[in-house]
Order: C-alpha cells, then structure tokens, then sequence
C-alpha cells in the first residue's frame, strides 16, 4: 500500500470509530506493527498541531483542534501535496519533512512517502545540501539512524520559506486570521509581493513557536523600524490572541523583516543610527578606494547610501533579491560606477557569505556614479561650456538653448553669439558650438554641432555623444603608450616587461615596478572579461600613463584568461581636470572589458599608431 493511501486509511479508520488499538489498526492494514507506529509518526509531523493522533497504551484515538483543515485533508489535500510529478516539488518536500521533524528520517522512508527509488530520493537530497549550504544549514546523515538538519533558527526558517512554500501553502493559518490579513493589508497599502512574503513569515513563526522552537538571539545587522507603529501593534496583538502565544522582541522582528526589504509608502519607518552599518560602509569604502585609486565624498556617498544599504542589507539577511528595473543597462552605462559596486560587494560577501546578484549591483553602482559625478561637478560646469551661433534673433536663440538645456541637461552654460559676433580666435574654448548655419571658418579646437534636427531628441542626444567622444579622445592629461607581448610564463612577468619599456622612456620612477608588483600580492588587478589592470602611483611628475599590452597568445594565470593589459602610472598629485580625466579613462578599461566588439577591434591592433587610431575612431581615451 502506498503510503499516502495508508495514512488516509489511518485518519478514515480513527474518524469513524474514534478509538482503536493498534493490532485492530495493524490487521486492517495489512501491516507489520513497527510500520504501522512509522507511518502514524509520519503523519503526526505532517499533520501539525492542528491534528494529532494519540496514543495511550495499546488504544489509538485522534484529536482534532481545526477542523477546517480536517475537512481538507478528507479532501485529499494530501494527496494533492503528494503528487511528485517533478524534481522541484520533491526536493521542497525533502526540505519540509527535514525542517518540521523532530527525529531523524530514514532514506527508505522518505523514498516510500513520496513513491520513488532510493536512488531518485539520494539525487534529490543532493540537492537539498546545495540548497542548504546558502542558509548556513547542513544535512548531516549516519548510518543506522538517518538524516537530520542542522543550523540556527532564523536560517532554518528562511530555508523553509524560500524553498517549501513555492509547492505548499500554509496550513497553519485559521480562516479568522486569513481574512484579518487581508483587511490589514489593504488598509496599509502593501505591496502584492509584501502581503505574500509577510503571510509566510507568520505562518511559518507560528509553526515553529508551537513546536517550541523559538529565535534566541538578535538578528545581526537588522533594525525593526516600525516596531512601535500601528501595523505591527495590531499584526503582533493578533497573533497572540489568536493563536495563544507570546512573542518575544526577537519574534517580532522577524515578523516584521518583509516591511523592511524596500521601502513601502505610507509607513512610519524610524530610522535610527547604525554603527554596524557604519562601519560596513566604511569597510567598503577603503575596499574600493585602495583597488581602484579613485577619490569621491565619503560623507556625501553616506548620507545618500545609507538608507538603501540597510534595506540592500535586509535583502542579504533574509535571502530577497531585488527586482532587477535595469534590465542589465547600468554595467554597461556606468562601467567605472559598477566596477566600484563589484569591489564594495567583496566586502559585503566577506561579511555576510552572500554573493550579490546583478540587480543590487546594479543598485550600488548608481550611488557609486552620483559621488563620480558629484567630484566632476565643478570641472564640468567649467568644461561643459558651450556656444550657440545663430543668425535669426533672440527669440529663436532663446528657444534653441531651451530645447538644448531640456534634452542636454542643466548643467551646461550657454553663450549666445550671432554670426558676426563670433569670434573664433576669442571664442574657441567651448566644449562644444551648436549653430544654425554653417560656419565659414576651419581649423576650430571646439567641435562643431550643426542643428539640423534640433527637435528630434535621439538625434539631438547622439551629437552630444560624439562631441563627448570627441573630448575623451583628445584627453590632455594621459599618455598612451602601447605594446604588443607574446608568450611569458607569468602574469607578473608580463608587468615587468611593460614597466620596464616605460622606465626606459623615462616616464616612471625607478621604483615603480616594486609597488606595482606589492599591490598584486595584496590583491590581484586582474578583473575577468580578458582585462588585467594593474595601477599604482607614479613619482615622475607629469601625466596619467596607460600602456596598454596586447597579449598574443591569449595567457592562462590560474582560472583566469587574459588578453589585454591596461598598466596605469598615476601620478602622486591628482586635482582638477587630471581627476576628471583619470576617471573618464577608467571608465572606458571597464566599457572595453564588457563590449566583445571594442575588444575583438583592439585584438588587431600592432602599433602604437594603430592604437593611437583606434582611440580616435571609438571616441575612448
């Protein structure tokens, strides 16, 4: 007899006849006596403290205390929760039954539940481990005595949330507190995935506080910011009443966790000072600072950062990951910004173990590009002067630098010139010059926009792409040098060749090549894609230094490929439009690292000349 069908016999034999002893039970059955005690321990651990099935002596009875869920039962919804047509739903079962026993659970026996081979159930317990081991939660299993799950509670929880609930609901929450949630929920407005995630949370909170295992300890890193507001006085009332409980300050805020993984409108959040987060932040900082050599507003960053990173935070706790609204964009938009969030991440996975996904790098990378953009901000508002010649009058002047403020931006500054007021000689120091006509004049520094589709925005912003392009290739500050490698043994062997072609042109120290060698026993500068950056300070006065090594054949450092090195000698005192520029180049080593088309080009490039070229034509450098 399947063993579904066996317990459905169990609770139809003690329904009906409400007591019976275990040989009546066993004979009916056709069972051995051992199997029959098995099977009714089983179904106890399914069945909850909703209903149980007694045992005194010889005599077996079952007391009911939600009859709801009986009827559902008698229903079949166990055999519904038993219909394994896939591997998921097995696995979500494994994790069930492993989490809710309180003994150890034998192979054959979970194999005999679900109906499948013992070697299906030890595929499928492999499985359960991989999952297991992002919560901190180990499957241990000995021989004679059978599997059991080990870890903290708030992991075990999380565990089950995120991995059992997807197949099968709740069925510990009574109609009463169903329909109190659903009024709660649309009297304080919460989001659809809110209400679901916040209705696990209680279900799950209640099971395991009537099996006596409860949370001993604060949740690390978590602060309850709505523990004195009106929606959580009444949930936490609720609960307790309903169901007889008393909820601990640590229960509560675990209740509380899915008002704090976004920020939900409408809610009295309290946010108070976190040295914890803090320090985090800080830690994360210094990370990124000391691998990538770039300077920005701490202070700034903080204020802006710090609400999200406690809700990033809450996400890495309790195992949600957030909507990704970028659809992949940001890495490529903000390549600088996002290898900044790559970096800071590091910390994050040291201290939580948790890898951040791409939607909350994603995330971390905008705030990195705001402090980026806040330390341009006064060399742009210098650069980004531009003129507008036209010929027509102010009025239509006027109504061209609205349209261009409107598409460009505010932060430009616009000088208005007729065409015989302009003067190229005086007034060749702009950014760029938009005009109306054709301008009768050759050899101008400033690139030249001639407006013939000023209403049309794409095209509006394509030309201000190119006169941006046009700037990044004509960066005043760096020097570019280029060499093409072929085989070494190392990694390290290919820096030391290329320092030393840069100290026999003398545009390094004598010292350079030891401190680029010591930042690469720190911490490797070779950051995926095919792209080693190695970079460090330079003694020489003078300008930023980017060599960049074509390496031919492609070299193999460990699990890491390489193909192109990008060495920058960064010198020691860095302001002003140096910065500017020095960051602008970052960004294009990271956007050539994630376009296959940029490197695939550069890959046939031979000579200096060549690369010289080929920073021209792709508007990078």
């Amino acid at each position: 007899m399947a063993v579904v069908n066996r317990w459905y016999r169990i609770l139809e034999l003690l329904v009906t006849q409400q007591r019976l002893t275990l040989e009546e039970m066993r004979s009916d059955l056709k069972v051995s006596l051992s199997t029959l005690q098995k099977s009714i321990e089983q179904l106890n651990e399914l069945l909850d403290s909703d209903l149980q099935i007694k045992q005194e002596g010889q005599l077996v009875s079952l007391e009911v205390y939600d009859y709801r869920r009986l009827e559902d039962i008698l229903a079949g919804s166990l055999r519904k929760e038993s219909d394994f047509n896939s591997s998921s739903k097995r696995t979500s079962y494994l994790i069930k039954r492993l989490v809710r026993s309180s003994q150890p659970l034998l192979i054959d026996d979970l194999a005999e539940e679900i109906g499948v081979s013992r070697t299906t159930i030890n595929k499928d317990l492999r499985q359960v481990k991989e999952l297991a081991e992002a919560y901190q939660v180990n499957i241990l299993g000995r021989p004679n005595r059978g599997l059991e799950v080990s870890g903290l509670e708030l992991n075990l929880r999380l565990f089950y949330i995120h991995h059992v609930y997807a197949y099968f609901d709740s069925d510990t929450l009574t109609e009463e507190s169903q329909s109190f949630l659903e009024d709660l929920y649309q009297t304080f407005k919460l989001p659809k995935k809110t209400q679901e995630l916040l209705t696990k949370v209680i279900a799950i909170t209640i099971a395991r506080l009537r099996r006596r295992q409860q949370l001993q300890q604060p949740i690390a890193y978590y602060t309850n910011e709505l523990a004195d507001s009106d929606l959580v006085h009444q949930l936490i009332y609720h609960i307790e009443m309903t169901y007889h409980l008393s909820l601990s300050q640590y229960e509560q805020d675990f209740i509380s966790y899915p008002l704090h993984i976004q920020y939900i409108d409408g809610l009295p959040y309290r946010p108070s000072p976190s040295r914890e987060l803090l320090a985090l932040f800080q830690k994360m900082v210094q990370k990124v600072k000391e691998t990538l050599l770039v300077t920005f507003n701490e202070e700034s960053l903080y204020v802006e950062m710090h609400r999200h990173l406690k809700f990033l935070l809450h996400r890495l706790i309790f195992h949600v990951q957030a909507n990704d609204i970028f659809h992949g964009d940001i890495p490529n938009k903000y390549p600088l910004a996002f290898e900044m969030a790559k970096v800071a991440a590091q910390e994050l996975q040291r201290s939580f173990g948790y890898q951040l996904a791409l939607s909350e790098l994603s995330y971390l990378a905008l705030y990195f590009e705001l402090a980026l953009r806040e330390e341009e901000s006064e060399n742009q508002l210098r650069t980004r002067k531009i003129a507008v010649v036209c010929t027509t009058g102010r009025g239509t002047a006027n109504m061209i630098c609205r349209q261009l403020r409107r598409v460009l931006g505010q932060e430009i500054s616009i000088s208005q010139y007729s065409e015989e007021e302009f003067n190229p000689v005086e007034d060749d120091d702009y950014f760029a010059i938009f005009t109306t006509i054709p301008l009768k004049l050759t050899g101008l520094k400033s690139p030249v926009v001639h407006l013939t589709n000023l209403f049309d925005d794409q095209w509006l912003q394509d030309e201000w792409k190119r006169v941006n392009r046009y700037h990044q290739k004509n960066l005043e500050t760096i020097t570019l040098k280029f060499i093409r490698l072929s085989d070494e043994a190392s990694y390290q062997a290919y820096l030391e060749k290329m320092v030393a072609s840069l100290e026999k042109e003398g545009l390094v120290d004598s010292q350079f090549l030891n401190r680029t060698l010591d930042r690469e026993l720190q911490q490797s500068t070779i950051f995926g894609n095919g792209i080693g950056f190695p970079h460090t300070i330079n003694q020489k006065e003078g300008q930023t230094i980017l060599m960049l090594a074509v390496l031919d054949p492609i070299h193999q450092e460990g699990a890491e490929q390489v193909e192109f090195i990008f060495l920058v000698a960064i010198p020691q005192q860095v302001e002003g439009q140096m910065e500017a520029e020095l960051l602008e180049l970052y960004d294009d080593i990271f956007r050539i690292a994630s376009d296959a088309s940029l490197k695939g080009d550069l890959k046939k490039v031979t000579t200096e000349a060549e690369f010289l070229a080929f920073t021209r034509s792709k508007g990078v450098f």
